[in-house]
Parts: C-alpha cells; sequence; structure tokens
C-alpha cells in the first residue's frame, strides 16, 4: 500500500471526501488516478478555498479537507485560517512541502519552517518525520480538529511522499463529547432555579454543538430572556421567538446597561464577554451574578467572574433539563418591535433586510 492509497482509505472513513484546494506542482501526486467517490471543489485563490471549507465544515458537522500549495498557499489563506481559527470550526489542511530529496538545498517553493508558519491559529501542526508516519499524521490531526473546542490543523507533506510504501492505518473511534462537571452543572441548575429574572447570552457553540432545541427548551423552562453574545458568528436562537431581547454590542458600558435588572446572566456557548472596543467599569450590572457553559477551557480561564462550567453544550443542557423544573416565574418583558422602514432611493440595508425577512 502506498500513502496515498492509506490517506484516501482513512479520508472515506472520515467522511471526508470533498476536497478544497488550489494545486500546484507539489500536491498533484496526491490527486493522480482521483477516485471516482471523491470530489475535488476547486477555488482560484487560497483564502477562497479555506473560506469554502469553513462553510461546509460548519453545514456538515465535519472536519473538512483542505489541500493547499506550499507555503506561498498557506499564507495567502491565512487570514481565512484565523477565522476558522476564531470559528473553532473543524479542518483538516494539508500544504506542500518539496520533495525530501531536494530539501537540504532549498529549492523553490518550499516551506522553511512548515508547522511553524500557520501557528498560532492551528491547534496542532505536524511535518511527518518519514513519509510511512503521513497516514497517521492524517489520522491524529483529525481527532484533534474534532475534539472540542474544535479548530483547524495542518499537515505538511513533501511531495514525493505520496507513493512511499507505508502500513495501513485503521481509523478509530474518539470521542467528540465531554460532559462537564456534575457538581458545577448543580451549582449552575441552583443559581437558574432560585433566580427571579434570568438572562441568557447565547452564543455560536450552541449552534456548533448541535443544542439549539434544547436551549430553547431551557429558556422556556425558566422564562429567561435571550440575548445573542457580542461577534457571534452562528444563530443559537430563534430570532422570532417571544424571549429573544435582541443583540448584545461588544462594548462593556452598554453590555451592563442592557442586562441591567437581570439577577443570573447565564453565558450559553458564549464568553462573557467578547469586546471590540476600550471600556471601563464592571462587566455585570449591580446585583448580577455570571455563570457559564463553555467549550473552550480557554476562555473559561480569562473569564473574569462567576462560575465555568467547561464541556459539551449540548450534554451540559440536556443534564440542566434534567433537574426538577423550577417554581413558575412570569415571562420578561416582550421585544420592542423595530419601527417600520420605507423605501427609499437608493434602498437601504435594513429596508433588504426587512423584505427579505417578510419573504422568506
Amino acid at each position: 500500500m502506498t500513502v496515498r492509497i492509506a490517506v484516501l482509505d482513512l479520508l472515506r472513513a472520515f467522511g471526508m471526501t470533498s476536497i478544497f484546494g488550489n494545486p500546484g506542482s507539489t500536491e498533484l501526486p496526491l490527486f493522480r488516478r482521483f477516485p471516482k467517490d471523491f470530489r475535488y471543489v476547486l477555488g482560484l485563490q487560497e483564502a477562497v478555498v479555506v473560506g469554502m471549507a469553513d462553510g461546509y465544515a460548519q453545514a456538515t458537522h465535519n472536519a473538512a479537507f483542505v489541500n493547499l500549495h506550499s507555503a506561498a498557499g498557506v499564507g495567502n489563506a491565512m487570514g481565512n485560517i484565523f477565522t476558522s481559527y476564531r470559528n473553532r470550526t473543524p479542518l483538516v489542511i494539508t500544504a506542500g512541502q518539496q520533495a525530501r530529496s531536494i530539501l537540504p538545498y532549498e529549492p523553490f517553493l518550499f516551506s522553511v519552517q512548515a508547522t511553524e508558519l500557520p501557528k498560532p491559529y492551528v491547534k496542532w501542526s505536524c511535518e511527518p518525520a518519514r513519509a510511512e508516519d503521513v497516514p497517521l499524521a492524517i489520522a491524529r490531526a483529525y481527532y484533534t480538529a474534532m475534539l472540542p473546542p474544535r479548530g483547524p490543523v495542518l499537515v505538511s507533506i513533501p511531495a514525493d511522499d505520496w507513493e512511499k510504501p507505508c502500513e495501513p492505518v485503521p481509523s478509530r473511534v474518539v470521542s467528540t463529547g465531554i460532559r462537564p462537571e456534575p457538581r458545577v452543572l448543580d451549582a449552575i441548575g441552583e443559581a437558574l432555579d432560585t433566580s427571579l429574572r434570568p438572562a441568557f447570552v447565547v452564543g455560536a457553540a450552541v449552534d456548533r454543538d448541535g443544542a439549539w432545541s434544547d436551549v430553547v427548551r431551557l429558556a422556556e423552562r425558566h422564562n429567561a430572556a435571550v440575548w445573542v453574545a457580542p461577534m457571534s458568528g452562528r444563530c443559537s436562537f430563534p430570532e422570532d421567538h417571544p424571549l429573544f431581547a435582541g443583540f448584545l454590542p461588544p462594548m462593556r458600558e452598554k453590555i451592563v446597561n442592557l442586562l441591567a435588572g437581570h439577577d443570573v446572566i447565564f453565558a450559553l456557548g458564549a464568553a462573557a464577554f467578547t469586546y471590540h472596543v476600550e471600556g471601563a467599569g464592571p462587566h455585570l450590572p449591580a446585583g448580577a451574578r455570571l455563570v457559564q457553559l463553555i467549550d473552550d477551557p480557554n476562555i473559561a480561564a480569562w473569564t473574569p467572574q462567576g462560575m465555568s462550567a467547561v464541556g459539551s453544550i449540548r450534554l451540559g443542557v440536556l443534564d440542566l433539563l434534567a433537574r426538577e423544573p423550577p417554581s413558575p416565574r412570569g415571562r420578561p418583558a416582550p421585544r420592542r418591535p423595530s419601527p417600520r422602514v420605507e423605501p427609499s432611493t437608493p434602498m437601504s440595508v435594513a429596508f433588504v433586510m426587512q423584505t427579505l425577512a417578510e419573504i422568506r
């Protein structure tokens, strides 16, 4: 068996039969005798390639396979690799490297430090020491990309590795859900149960973890006002739901003002909080308590106050729903509807969005 065949077998097993790329000379050996059950999605520039793969991975909830052209291609793609890292999107990125036989002579297009080039915006990067280690590196890359918090990884592969002999690497089952610590979840549940006016701040991790419907159920159980976290990259709560309260801006003072009157703030799949401009003063309204459920331990570590449970959003929410229902509380005041936007010449953005919302 060759490295190429072993890698293609792994990609089939992982459900990654769509390859997004903009190929060059160092990547072509992978595509000889291209199998009919694979699809190649061509982009004319590497940033576009990574952007397409990012959207595809988000839609399929599985890692997407990306093939970039050497150091120049990785450099071109870095803006969208950064975006996929911030989106927590699982991508297995391969980058062509010049043939091992000429690497000592610093050939044209070779990457001097291939594993360092995409850092810190990949979870893991590797250039295997031997050609026969490439399939194992691809397998590790996939499992790493899919483990929470998900994200892109990179494997640099010399051009002459693909036809080298190797042993097959079987695919494995590696769990991708980590249940939050019960002790901390119980404390969060108690805070929600005893709250008089809870508010949820939902972030992209809710949708990433497939917890949309469960979060709606939890919000309805507690009659909590639901805000969208600042700069959230995904839709995590229906905007036409009676409990939907609006969007928080990335400004400390405005967040505090909008959340005023709530005694428990539950940051659910969201940082608390993502800021974009300088601010001062408290992070929460006076008398409010912060609790958080987040899939990223780094975010939990820098959260300035309150209590954080780290783990799967979906599993954590299911555990909270398994608790006895709290005492009934009234619904928060409904969100004030936005005034209708009238047509103008040229059309305003607000009018276009209003029209699309009405006809969808």
